[in-house]
């Protein structure tokens, strides 16, 4: 969660948050009030009262998303990588983030992260045992965990059975106004900018500073493929469509 004076930055895991709040310093004239990186509002320290600030997100195709995952464990980077190389063997650990063979660990590496035992141990990390590795795939559950509110309550096998009801569940307890999508990030940041520089207090040569940066080269972590489909075989892309389909119910996302 990054708070400003009258707008909240909710800085959901590796959908371009990290370039996201680099430009807020530069294209706001209000002060930072707080920084807890990958905080939910409540978890922020907020206590759900928002009062009237403006709150937006931003959100990424699941399956790019994942191999955005991989990709950096592979460069060695991630929490994930350090739990996987705890629990697992070194032959299998090797074997999940071997880039000689990016495709054929990157389906090595999807399945294990959708295998229940294996998720809730991820899950953990950031919150008490939740229930949801049979339900929900990683990144649904890193979403909600940042974009709705009270998640160490109620982000709970409780209240979400399925992955349908992990939708009904956003709908009722989203912090959020906006959501600018990874893809289109830049331009939506753009619309936003402009829609409420009064009210957030964007500098007047804010889109200009946007632009400049988008020109600049993106870091594409391990990749080897510049598409995300090409890592995926039929079986791995409906693994992602069925344990994440909050994507494509709330947001229209497809494969």
């Amino acid at each position: 969660m990054i708070e400003y004076d009258s707008f909240i930055y909710l800085d959901v895991y590796r959908t371009g948050s990290t370039h996201v709040i680099s430009l807020l310093e530069r294209i706001t004239e209000e002060r930072l009030i707080r920084s807890r990186r990958h905080a939910s509002l409540t978890g922020g320290g907020r206590l759900g009262l928002t009062g009237g600030k403006f709150i937006f997100t931003t959100v990424r195709n699941p399956w790019d998303w994942y191999v955005s995952l991989w990709a950096r464990g592979a460069d060695g980077k991630s929490a994930i990588r350090r739990y996987l190389s705890a629990n697992l063997d070194r032959k299998e650990f090797k074997a999940v983030y071997d880039k000689s063979n990016p495709v054929g660990s990157f389906r090595r590496w999807l399945v294990l992260m959708h295998d229940a035992t294996i998720l809730d141990s991820v899950m953990m990390e950031n919150m008490p045992r939740s229930g949801l590795a049979p339900v929900l795939g990683l990144c649904t559950y890193r979403f909600l965990r940042v974009t709705t509110l009270y998640p160490r309550f109620l982000l709970r096998r409780l209240f979400i059975r399925s992955p349908l009801g992990s939708v009904r569940y956003h709908s009722i307890l989203k912090s959020y106004e906006t959501a600018l999508r990874t893809e289109t990030l830049s331009a939506d940041l753009i619309e936003l900018v402009e829609r409420n520089g009064g009210r957030c207090r964007f500098r007047p040569d804010a889109a200009d500073i946007i632009r400049a940066a988008d020109a600049k080269p993106k870091n594409a972590s391990g990749r080897t493929s510049p598409t995300y489909r090409e890592y995926y075989d039929e079986r791995c892309a409906e693994l992602v469509a069925s344990r994440d389909r909050f994507f494509i119910d709330e947001f229209g996302y497809r494969f």
